[in-house]
């Protein structure tokens, strides 16, 4: 599922096994500022720029939604 995203940024390193950093498509960003991370099916993800993750995700083409497992429906 953090495929969907990291393919979609510029900059992107792998720090470690899951966890990446990239430039942040929501601020000009020249260094990488956006952490992100999988756990438990879901990709979280932080800018230490201090931009929303509802304006990162919306800055790639994404939804908040994309971010968590598809709901099972009852």
């Amino acid at each position: 599922m953090i495929e969907n995203v990291i393919n979609r940024l510029e900059g992107v390193r792998q720090t470690s096994q899951g966890r990446y950093v990239a430039r942040c498509p929501s601020h000009p960003d020249k260094t990488p500022s956006l952490a992100l991370s999988e756990a438990d099916d879901k990709v979280l993800i932080h800018c230490f720029g201090g931009c929303d993750v509802s304006d990162v995700v919306a800055a790639i083409g994404l939804e908040l939604s994309d971010l968590f497992p598809p709901r099972e429906q009852a």
